[in-house]
């Protein structure tokens, strides 16, 4: 078991006073996603789990409309949670990271989003079941963040083309479908207009014109097998990012096969690393964090934190 605080129960011969450390499991759980859930409830799992392992029963910390995780995850911290469990999607996930970078209490993840990217990148299960056993059985593992003005970034952060793939997929299609929700959601934005940029990667300048999209990823793969940053690490401190910027439909068919390939070199586009990177626009743009939006901008500001957020991961 991991963490700091601790519940005491005595066991065995109370004369020899044996004690056992017990965890505190928090849950952050974001309801509209589990009720679309289809098999086992995550949240029974977690509450069997526990009862068979003779251990207190989580406490439930539900998302709202006003607060997509950080502020659950915060107070679960407060009241002495040794663990913070998170059944939901990558906002969820980057919400309550935001609150448990820098803490040592680990966060486990049991997927439930569209998308689940950053699961995907850091394998961990999918399956119900198998994620339960990972968030109570699992190694913790030191992993970077990427601090922004309101949040972290524990997966990717975008600005133009990609906010808007996923700021406008449609919501129904999203629960039907999952993620390929978000390529008919792109197939409407190909036709929009490139911007210019002013790129910073730990203080060099570099100027790009008709731009399409513009990512920063702490990990490397995009749904359905692209390959964004092939030698992206969410544990060596450094930040990824890519300019996107083909000019034509047959361009973007250039980009895909690239990606589709792991080729780390492409001519549309280009990418750089670093621990501080910011991007300047001329007007404001759509931008998103880990999937959830943010207000239309002009700056896109991330910079690293190494090891800050405790994954709990398979063992081994």
């Amino acid at each position: 078991m991991t963490g700091n605080r601790r519940i005491m129960r005595g066991l065995g011969d109370a004369g020899l006073g044996y004690q056992v450390a017990m965890t505190q499991v928090a849950v952050v759980v974001h309801e509209g996603k589990l009720a679309a859930v289809r098999g086992a409830d995550p949240c029974a799992l977690i509450r069997s789990a526990l009862r068979d392992r003779g251990e207190p029963p989580p406490r439930m910390y539900p998302t709202s409309d006003s607060d997509a995780g950080t502020e659950a995850a915060r107070t679960a911290l407060s009241e002495g949670a040794d663990l913070v469990i998170v059944c939901g999607g990558d906002g969820t996930v980057s919400a309550c990271a935001a609150a448990l970078a820098d803490t040592g209490v680990p966060m486990a993840v049991v997927p439930i989003g569209t998308g689940n990217l950053v699961a995907g990148n850091l394998g961990l299960p999918r399956d119900p079941e198998a994620a339960v056993a990972t968030a109570l059985d699992g190694a913790d593992r030191h992993l970077d963040v990427g601090r922004v003005r309101d949040g972290v970034v524990v997966g990717m952060a975008g600005l133009g083309l990609d906010a808007a793939m996923v700021q406008d997929a449609p919501r129904t299609l999203k629960r039907h479908v999952g993620w390929l929700a978000y390529v008919v959601s792109l197939t409407r934005h190909l036709g929009d207009r490139g911007f210019t940029i002013v790129l910073d990667v730990d203080g060099r300048r570099r100027r790009h014109r008709n731009v399409r999209t513009v990512v920063v990823g702490n990990v490397g793969e995009l749904h359905g097998g692209l390959t964004l940053f092939p030698d992206a690490r969410p544990d060596d401190g450094l930040l990824e990012v890519a300019v996107l910027a083909p000019r034509t439909l047959w361009g973007w068919v250039s980009v895909v096969v690239d990606l589709l390939r792991g080729k780390k070199k492409s001519p549309a586009v280009r990418r750089w690393r670093g621990r501080h990177i910011a991007v300047t626009c001329r007007r404001p743009l759509r931008r998103e964090v880990d999937g959830e939006a943010l207000p239309d901008g002009r700056v896109l500001d991330v910079a690293v934190e190494p090891g800050a957020l405790l994954l709990r991961t398979a063992a081994g």
